[in-house]
């Protein structure tokens, strides 16, 4: 997938890219989340959104 398409992409198209990003920056460690953390606003409701949505995945709160 092209970082262009990622607007009209589907869940099932992002899925599995944005877990093999977070994987990746998972290994890592805080350089990953340090990277990560340098591109997020602190107002940004969209990620606070995401981030609630993946530490619920994290947790084993969510599947289908």
């Amino acid at each position: 997938m092209n970082v262009s398409n990622i607007e009209s992409a589907s869940a099932a198209d992002l899925a599995p890219v944005l877990l093999s990003c977070l994987q990746r920056l998972g290994q890592l460690g805080r350089e990953g989340a340090v990277a990560l953390a340098r591109l997020v606003e602190d107002d940004d409701a969209d990620f606070d959104e995401a981030s609630e949505w993946i530490a619920d995945i994290a947790s084993g709160g969510l599947r289908e």
